[in-house]
């Protein structure tokens, strides 16, 4: 019998690029994403030779970039390059992302014909001031065109992603995109935490002092807005990032916070099997030439993880998730007690309230204990 995978698939193109973006993003010409979708579809092929007859695929998520901003017929022709060189289970979640103005109902109707079951919509915020001093080139009326495209096709598994936290963002900007998703009915709701990145418009700007970030106490304010009405409208907060409605959570995340197999194609994919992390060059000429010239994967960084390494993952993973630090798997993983272990530090953070242990040995981050999660991990890893 098989095993089971995810794929990702990475459109490294948009329309333009965001203030905030430092993903592998470029702006091509169409000629270009032609030639990139050919190379793609290449290394489909070469990597189905290695691990199609092992493995069979239960999610498929297709990002970037925007995949939308691809010609009509690239992503109907990269499915199919992968239902004809892999085993795609049949109830198979495949997820694809969109900028709301980047499609029409052709567009829509190819995805859904293709196979597509699962849309993440970039909407950010509603406030449209903040979306164009993000460098977003859609409207909130662009989002409703597109939910309705989805909609009329009888697609009902859509997420849409928030960022929390842009210079100029309030409080209130952020309550009304997340009453706006609730009205809109949207199952999944992703909020990001802005985080500032080198390379970016969006870091000139703050280092030259021409914007300026909320205050961290803002910004725990802002997600706290966020957790209340979403628990309100029965969404469950089922990673710290993530809200879904009962039955609509995201089966591909869930992959990577489980630390289960997935396997990447396409410029800056990453991948991990069997306990070892794999990553695709980032530079668009080198991925096109190594598989053309070569007929190689264009693999530049190859981890095989440690046992520490994966004890950290698994502890940041768990803690991220609802579902907790299950403390008798690590000690069936890793043939260690981590309560034993790390007694005194887990022992102070229930104290303090960040932590809750229950009866069967789960370990969670608490409300509290999210809005310091990160200096939770590392006192545990430390």
């Amino acid at each position: 019998m098989k095993k089971t995978m995810s794929l990702y698939i990475h459109i490294p193109f948009c329309n333009s690029k965001c203030n905030y973006c430092s993903f592998v993003s470029f702006v091509s010409s169409k000629e270009e994403k032609l030639k990139y979708i050919e190379t793609l579809k290449k290394e489909i092929k070469l990597q189905a030779k290695l691990y199609a007859g092992i493995y069979s695929v239960r999610t498929i998520y297709i990002g970037g970039g925007t995949p939308s901003s691809l010609p009509v017929g690239a992503i109907k022709d990269i499915l199919q390059t992968i239902y004809k060189n892999f085993t795609v289970k049949n109830n198979a979640e495949i997820t694809m992302e969109l900028n709301p103005n980047t499609v029409n109902e052709d567009k829509i109707n190819e995805y859904v014909i293709s196979g597509v079951n699962r849309f993440s919509i970039g909407l950010q915020c509603v406030s449209e001031s903040v979306l164009k001093s993000m460098g977003r080139t859609h409207t909130v009326a662009d989002f409703d065109q597109t939910l309705e495209y989805i909609r009329n096709l009888g697609v009902s598994n859509i997420s849409a992603d928030l960022i929390l936290g842009y210079p100029g963002q309030t409080e209130k900007d952020v309550i009304d995109s997340v009453k706006y998703l609730i009205r809109q009915k949207v199952p999944h709701i992703s909020c990001y935490m802005l985080s500032v990145e080198n390379g970016t418009k969006l870091k000139t700007m703050v280092d030259s002092g021409t914007v300026y970030l909320p205050s961290e106490e803002k910004l725990i304010k802002m997600y706290q807005a966020i957790v209340t009405y979403l628990a309100k409208a029965g969404y469950d907060r089922y990673e710290i990032s993530n809200f879904a409605k009962p039955g609509f959570t995201c089966k591909h995340n869930l992959v990577y916070w489980k630390r289960e197999d997935y396997l990447g194609f396409g410029v800056a994919a990453h991948s991990y099997l069997n306990g070892i992390r794999f990553a695709n060059t980032e530079n668009l000429q080198t991925y096109t030439e190594c598989i053309e010239k070569t007929g190689k994967a264009p693999i530049c960084d190859v981890t095989k993880l440690t046992d520490n390494d994966k004890k950290e993952e698994f502890i940041m993973l768990s803690l991220r998730t609802s579902e907790g630090l299950d403390t008798n798997e690590y000690e069936k993983t890793f043939g260690e007690n981590i309560i034993a272990t790390k007694k005194e530090v887990i022992t102070n953070l229930i104290k303090l309230g960040f932590l809750s242990l229950d009866k069967v040995g789960i370990l969670k981050a608490t409300s509290k204990g999210f809005l310091v999660l990160n200096r939770i991990i590392l006192e545990l890893c430390s």
